[in-house]
């Protein structure tokens, strides 16, 4: 026997429809749903990403400019301590290689962080050596000063101990000057080659004798010495056997021509000296005062005149 599934009335038709459409409603509804919160979530962590990579490149950017700045600040630091300057060296190298690190990775957050730290730490250490510097650089001004200080008082010194040796050499030279006494000068006319006279006639006058007296200096010094006669005639020349270099000596600041020199051994000992200055066979000397000098080396020791008529 066939069963007979009852006809839907319209009235049930529509009923089922606008429980379909409500169904489809609920679905699309809740479909929407799911995909605004996808989009809004989406949304969320691309701003996420766009923040973090804005703060990382933010972070990147202020690393590099603050080693750039330390470069800069390890490059202005100066001391002469040659072990300081091996660990500025050595720091300053070490700033290089942050630098390749901060632009190979830049987009690192652990790394940046990893350099800000490692900057920090390099700046700490920069202000230890900024101290050291400037206390090095206080202890040097203060060694400095001494040492000026010192220089000072040395060269002070140094110039009394020069100016007590230039009064000493000076008080040695004038105590080692010998003094010639008893200086006395005559005019020698010569008779028949062997007998000599004394004249006061300019014309008669073949030699003139300087005789004198070395005293006795136990400071100066021994040895050979040469003492020179000097005679300036009544006319201002000097006697001279010849007016050339060799007959040229020098006594006290002046130069002059030497009448008669000789050579004698002085042993700290009073010595007799007898010269004898020869005219020339062509000399004519005239009447006048004739100045007489001896000297001993090149100071002068005796001064005498002679008039002749």
């Amino acid at each position: 026997m066939e069963t007979t599934q009852p006809t839907p009335t319209p009235k049930e038709e529509k009923s089922n429809r606008e429980k379909l459409f409500l169904y489809l409603f609920l679905l699309m509804t809740v479909i929407c749903v799911v995909i605004a919160w996808l989009l809004w979530s989406q949304k969320n962590e691309t701003e996420t990403v766009i923040d973090e990579n804005i703060q990382i490149t933010q972070e990147s950017d202020q690393v590099k400019g603050d080693l750039q700045q330390l470069q800069t600040e390890y490059e202005a630091l100066e001391t002469n301590d040659a072990a300081l300057k091996v660990e500025i060296e050595e720091k300053k190298a070490f700033i290089e290689q942050l630098q390749k690190e901060a632009e190979k990775h830049k987009d690192d957050a652990y790394i940046m962080a990893k350099l800000k730290k490692e900057t920090k730490t390099l700046r700490a250490i920069m202000q230890h050596f900024v101290v050291e510097i400037d206390s090095l650089n206080t202890l040097n001004k203060k060694l400095i000063a001494k040492n000026d200080s010192v220089t000072t008082e040395l060269s002070s010194e140094k110039q009394k101990r020069n100016n007590l040796q230039s009064e000493k050499d000076k008080l040695y030279q004038m105590g080692s000057i010998i003094k010639a006494t008893g200086m006395t000068v005559t005019a020698l006319h010569v008779k028949s080659g062997t007998k000599v006279d004394e004249t006061g006639k300019a014309k008669r006058t073949d030699k003139i004798r300087v005789a004198f007296r070395l005293e006795e200096n136990p400071i100066a010094p021994k040895g050979q010495r040469t003492v020179y006669v000097r005679i300036v005639m009544p006319d201002g020349k000097e006697w001279t056997e010849s007016a050339d270099a060799d007959h040229l000596f020098t006594f006290g600041t002046s130069k002059g021509y030497y009448a008669m020199k000789k050579s004698l051994q002085y042993n700290n000992e009073p010595v007799n000296v007898e010269m004898l200055v020869r005219k020339k066979a062509d000399q004519e000397l005239t009447s006048g005062k004739y100045i007489v000098e001896v000297c001993l080396d090149e100071m002068p020791i005796g001064k005498a005149t002679l008039e002749l008529d």
